[in-house]
């Protein structure tokens, strides 16, 4: 029988092309998908937050895997959503409003870290609110710093305008140490907690942290247009502090294109927020996280169908 060599090669090809869509498809489903968490630099803080929700998360998903990824920062991640070249990303929520306008398939999934406002001050003054700051010298960060404009609008808010106090333009490094050598009576310091340059004044020198709440909090929150989530700062964050203080914060959100599969998204927020204690355990960082507030402080910026689901099914969102 004649051997047609130009058939059988075909039939080889055509086996070998069967063998390696099966293969594919097996070590697909094996190995499941992955999701790239776009951060920033490699060692920076949100790329380590990253990589501690990442393994929370992990532990709870089937099929899906999140890995942090290093990016050139908030700014950056923005565009990277856009384009769709990554899944999901980091970005702080003033970033994502500002980047919303330019780029509005950027949906927000949930706030995954807060950047409290911390009001410190020295315990042996026995300061009960912030109104107590009249006349006394308060360090509202350096010039150009973001901390300088909201500190003027929150002592603004609470009726302390420009003369009422004395302005020190320390940066944030350096307030700390400033009150402990009692250069300033009052820094104003916007950081995750624990905030190290605190910790270690705590540690010699009697602090306390003075509430950020009520009507003049609500007024400030509105002045900023509403970018800003109520939280607190846990009981023992810092030695000598042994009350929870509640204080306003500066989200910093995971956000993902609107057409990212709802179903992965759902599953990723479940695998997150069904876990909050696991996460705040991870790190002290997650522990002024709260359900409540997982979707505050991003004005027009749409929440993602996937998140929305979640959120719906636990009532934040009714």
């Amino acid at each position: 029988m004649k051997i047609n060599n130009a058939k059988i090669l075909k039939m080889c090809l055509v086996t070998l092309l069967v063998f390696t869509i099966v293969s594919f498809n097996i070590v697909a489903k094996a190995e499941g998908i992955m999701w790239a968490l776009g951060t920033s630099g490699s060692g920076s803080s949100p790329y380590i937050m990253g990589g501690v929700l990442s393994d929370v998360a992990n532990k709870h998903l089937e099929g899906l895997k999140i890995f942090p990824q290093v990016t050139e920062g908030f700014e950056a991640n923005i565009g990277l959503i856009a384009k769709q070249t990554i899944p999901i990303a980091e970005a702080s929520n003033d970033v994502v409003i500002k980047g919303y306008a330019k780029y509005p398939d950027i949906c927000g999934l949930f706030s995954f870290l807060m950047s409290p406002i911390h009001i410190l001050v020295n315990a042996k003054d026995n300061f009960k609110s912030i109104e107590d700051l009249r006349g006394r010298k308060i360090n509202i960060g350096a010039p150009g710093q973001s901390t300088r404009g909201v500190a003027t609008a929150l002592l603004e808010a609470y009726g302390l305008k420009s003369g009422d106090y004395k302005v020190s333009s320390l940066s944030t490094k350096d307030s700390a140490d400033a009150l402990k050598d009692e250069q300033i009576d009052a820094a104003i310091i916007i950081a995750n907690i624990p905030m190290p340059n605190i910790a270690s004044v705590a540690v010699t020198k009697r602090i306390d942290l003075l509430p950020l709440e009520g009507p003049n909090a609500d007024k400030f929150n509105k002045d900023m247009g509403f970018i800003m989530a109520p939280t607190s700062i846990p009981a023992g964050t810092y030695k000598g502090v042994d009350k929870k203080v509640n204080t306003l914060a500066f989200p910093v959100m995971i956000i993902a294109h609107k057409d990212l599969d709802a179903e992965l998204v759902y599953q990723f927020t479940k695998s997150v927020w069904d876990n909050l204690n696991e996460l705040k355990v991870a790190h002290s960082a997650f522990s002024p996280l709260e359900l409540e507030s997982a979707i505050l402080g991003w004005k027009d910026v749409p929440i993602h169908p996937g998140a929305e689901k979640y959120f719906k099914e636990v009532g934040v969102i009714k």
